[in-house]
């Protein structure tokens, strides 16, 4: 058997309880000490009930920019979300309140928190990117909330807004539709439905460094459920930056749970890796990976995309047979 160059950037995702305070049950949490030394963490899970959360108690005040995600999922549709949340931002500690999907962008030294569900009727994702190689905070105690509107701009809806250089192709090959050719007037990505690939995501939304105040970091929120290869137009891609290729059940009830295989080349040797639970795939700065095929699909599946840039540059590379 030949032994395999890259094993070692394809990571189990790893289930424990997070930083003390900060969630009351277990979830997926991941930092640069499990991820080869990528400069940012990861925490995933659901919530499926009342109560608090990020923190528990009093609020928290991070040194790194920091974004929230509560993300839809139910029925195929990442546009719905059936709870009503709110979080306080500031020393204000300014509430804001939410009922639909949204992302919630917290700039470095910005007390936040705690994140209050109301209610919840059916089941939603919240994922947490921070720009640290591990989790770092001070803990401020519970205060009184207040209202107002200064830090309303941080509140989002979970929809894309592409900058102006990523709406159409350029080069001189085009290889298959623009991004604005598949967003729809919600701000909804549709890859499978225009042809990017039989395997894609059925619904997607991709986030930007100018949708998050600046920040250099880009990623995304996809709905998975069609099998085959991921992209018709190349067979391998590389990005100037840092990478992780996140593959995430949506079972809230099972967080080893995918429900899917799936199979990625990593190299310019394109070695494939075959895995069918919750896997963290790390690219390195340069690091050409690619094609992605999709075995099979027993559940529909989540695929998060954390790119170290607040653009994303991702150039086709052609490779020797």
């Amino acid at each position: 058997m030949v032994q395999k160059l890259y094993p070692h950037l394809i990571k189990p995702a790893l289930v424990k309880q997070g930083p003390a305070g900060l969630y009351p049950k277990p979830r997926i949490w991941m930092d640069a000490k499990d991820m080869e030394g990528f400069n940012a963490y990861l925490s995933y899970g659901f919530i499926t009930e009342p109560g608090t959360l990020h923190p528990v108690e009093g609020m928290v005040v991070h040194p790194y920019d920091e974004v929230l995600v509560f993300a839809g999922y139910q029925d195929g549709d990442i546009r719905r979300m059936e709870a009503e949340i709110s979080i306080q931002l500031g020393a204000e500690r300014e509430v804001h309140t939410f009922h639909k999907p949204t992302y919630v962008v917290i700039p470095r030294g910005t007390p936040h928190g705690p994140v209050t569900t109301h209610w919840v009727d059916r089941p939603i994702a919240h994922y947490v990117v921070g720009l640290s190689p591990e989790y770092k905070a001070d803990v401020l105690p519970a205060g009184t909330p207040t209202t107002g509107s200064k830090y309303a701009h941080l509140v989002k809806n979970l929809r894309c807004e592409l900058p102006d250089a990523l709406k159409t192709m350029t080069g001189e090959e085009k290889r298959g539709p623009t991004y604005a050719d598949i967003m729809d007037e919600d701000g909804i990505l549709h890859p499978v439905k225009f042809g990017v690939g039989p395997g894609n995501g059925d619904e997607i939304v991709w986030l930007f460094g100018d949708n998050l105040e600046g920040m250099d970091v880009n990623f995304t929120w996809g709905y998975y459920t069609k099998t085959g290869k991921w992209h018709r137009g190349g067979e391998v891609h590389t990005h100037p930056e840092a990478e992780i290729l996140c593959y995430l059940g949506l079972d809230p009830e099972n967080l080893d749970y995918l429900g899917a295989e799936l199979e990625l080349g990593m190299g310019k040797e394109r070695e494939r890796h075959v895995f069918n639970t919750p896997t963290v795939a790390v690219c390195p700065e340069g690091f050409p990976h690619l094609p992605l095929i999709t075995r099979w699909v027993d559940k529909p599946y989540a695929f998060i995309v954390v790119c170290l840039s607040g653009e994303h540059d991702s150039p086709w590379v052609e490779v020797e047979e």
